[in-house]
């Protein structure tokens, strides 16, 4: 299959090439045929020119046999003529274009038997003759017939001449003399030639013209398969590019990003137009690695990154970056870049450490408060002893004051630290947020007001689903976090509060202020126990409304940037009705009732 192209040219060059030469022979010889009866037309006028001549002579009585031998040999000195000849029945002969073969007679050959053919048939004969010096001759041999038809009127005017009794005796009133001419073939041999010539010509032309057409044909073929392969890989590859589960990027020597696929777009959380043609290193911090790459064509490099998406979260990457390498040279010509989204594991693994460490935490801190607890309610009462049984100066008396004072904020925070580690069951009930929202503003509105702070609640969509809570524990989370948005928000701002419903069928409730917002190196530490930023919190509240909402099945999510205020983002799943309960309707198609609290 290898040479078939080869093959193939060859087998139709070679096929033109017969046909050339085919036809070729059959137009020489159909040329030769051409030539010989023109020749012999040419030399049968010759000799009916002698003849014409010979009659007219005989006509008019003063011609005589020396006059013959003047035209034959004139006849002679035409360029295509070789030699003419006249010889009698005998084989003698009687006039020649050569004088000193004049008088010789052909006693045997091939001469003499044609002399004999021609009288008896009185047709002319016609054939090719080879010279001893190569050259070819076409020989006519005619009867030769110079009486005119009132033969017996000039018999009678010729016998009173002597011209015109030589002439009687010498010519055969019985036509049996004959006129043989030889005329030459050089012009015809140099037609043939040019014939010859033209035809290989032609040969090589339609040789070297076929042979290019079948190797078109072959390239065009060629490129057709090979256009057509392309397109095949090129649609494979992207269909292998866009089902990779990891996103790809391929960066060039300029250290720019050429060719990305979709999952690159949807891992980087980028738009096209955010990664054409930009740096690697505004996409990802990954220039000294693709530098290395590029000046080592046999390293792989991998690094793993955390990238803010601008608002949409942070994200955990795997990178793998190995060279693109060029068959042609040994020399890189750009870096292949592979994505893994390793957020969601990275965050299971956060949230195991999380966990264990709460759990150990928690378990410290309910043996702490137990032990604390104690001594703190023995304090509390010998200070109270101690103001009625003593008569204290009033310094002393603001003193045990500011004991006791200490002494409840010691015993809230136990209380909030057995709390979290022993987070009570919630009690669920159907219960609408919009309630629950509505009961918690009215709660800080008084405090709200004190401080100079607008809370807003947003009109809310009346399809929004209602939700299975613990009402007392979801107004905490509520409270917490009202509590918290009216603290950071400054005099004369506003606090809001929107209830959405997600394409999923889940709720939000969408906390907002206008506060100072929280740093990106805060955010992952907002929820760990005894984190806070406030002089006087004790950084168990947001930890316990995360708490609260992960037993009800929930996520909570912040979303900050520093000047631009704080939004909390609870969301809950929505109460769906039971199996037995969606499927009791009535005839009407009413469903049945069911009470929320």
């Amino acid at each position: 299959m290898r040479y078939l192209p080869v093959l193939s040219i060859v087998l139709v060059a070679g096929t033109l090439l017969a046909i050339v030469i085919i036809f070729t022979f059959r137009n020489i010889n159909a040329q030769n045929q051409r030539m010989e009866e023109f020749t012999l037309r040419q030399g049968v006028s010759v000799i009916r020119t002698l003849e014409a001549g010979t009659r007219t002579g005989f006509m008019e009585g003063d011609w005589g046999i020396e006059y013959l031998q003047m035209i034959i040999e004139q006849a002679a000195k035409d360029p295509d003529v070789e030699w003419v000849g006249l010889i009698n029945s005998e084989g003698m002969i009687v006039a020649h274009s050569e004088p000193a073969k004049i008088g010789l007679r052909l006693l045997m050959g091939k001469e003499l038997q044609t002399v004999r053919t021609v009288i008896r048939t009185g047709e002319p004969l016609s054939f090719k003759r080879e010279l001893p010096d190569g050259r070819t001759i076409f020989e006519i041999w005619k009867p030769f017939t110079p009486f005119p038809d009132q033969l017996a009127e000039s018999e009678i005017a010729a016998k009173h001449t002597r011209i015109g009794r030589e002439l009687l005796d010498l010519f055969d009133r019985e036509q049996k003399q004959v006129l043989f001419l030889g005329l030459k073939m050089d012009r015809f041999k140099e037609i043939r030639r040019q014939e010859i010539v033209f035809a290989i010509f032609m040969g090589a032309v339609l040789f070297i013209v076929g042979s290019a057409s079948v190797y078109f044909v072959f390239v065009v073929q060629n490129a057709y398969l090979v256009r057509r392969t392309l397109d095949e890989m090129r649609t494979y590859t992207r269909n292998v590019l866009e089902s990779m589960a990891n996103g790809l990027i391929t960066v060039d020597r300029s250290l720019r990003i050429a060719t990305y696929n979709p999952n690159a777009l949807e891992i980087l959380r980028k738009t096209k137009d955010e990664l054409d043609g930009k740096l690697v290193s505004e996409i990802l911090p990954l220039e000294d690695e693709i530098r290395q790459v590029l000046s080592d064509a046999d390293s792989i490099l991998e690094k793993e990154v955390k990238i803010n998406g601008d608002g949409k979260g942070k994200s955990f990457l795997a990178l793998t970056v190995s060279p693109l390498k060029d068959q042609e040279s040994s020399r890189p010509r750009g870096a292949v870049v592979i994505l893994r989204d390793m957020t969601i594991i990275r965050e299971l693994e956060q949230e195991v450490i999380t966990s264990e460490k709460f759990a150990a935490l928690g378990r410290l801190s309910a043996g702490v408060a137990h032990e604390i607890r104690n001594p703190l309610n023995s304090i509390k009462g010998f200070i109270q002893y101690f103001q009625k049984k003593l008569a204290l100066e009033p310094e002393d008396y603001r003193y045990t004051d500011l004991m006791l004072t200490e002494v409840d904020r010691l015993n809230r925070v136990i209380s909030k630290l057995l709390a979290y580690s022993k987070p009570r069951e919630p009690r669920l009930t159907i219960r609408s947020a919009e309630e629950i929202v509505d009961h918690c503003v009215r709660v800080v509105e008084r405090e709200a007001r004190e401080s100079g702070v607008e809370i807003i609640v947003e009109p809310s969509d009346p399809d929004l689903p209602l939700v299975m809570v613990d009402s007392d524990q979801m107004t905490q989370v509520f409270l917490n976090i009202l509590i918290n948005a009216i603290e950071a928000t400054p005099s004369g701002e506003k606090v809001s509060i929107a209830l959405v419903g997600t394409h999923n069928g889940r709720l939000q409730v969408v906390t907002s202020d206008k506060g100072a917002g929280i740093p990106r190196e805060n955010i992952d530490k907002l929820f760990d126990p005894f984190f806070s930023t406030k002089k006087k919190g004790t950084g168990l509240g947001l930890a316990i409304v995360k708490s609260i909402i992960e037993g009800h099945g929930g996520d909570i999510d912040v979303e900050s940037e520093p000047g631009n205020g704080t939004k909390f983002i609870v969301t809950l799943n929505p109460y769906v009705l039971p199996e037995d309960v969606s499927d009791d309707m009535d005839r009407n198609g009413a469903k049945r009732t069911v009470s929320v609290s």
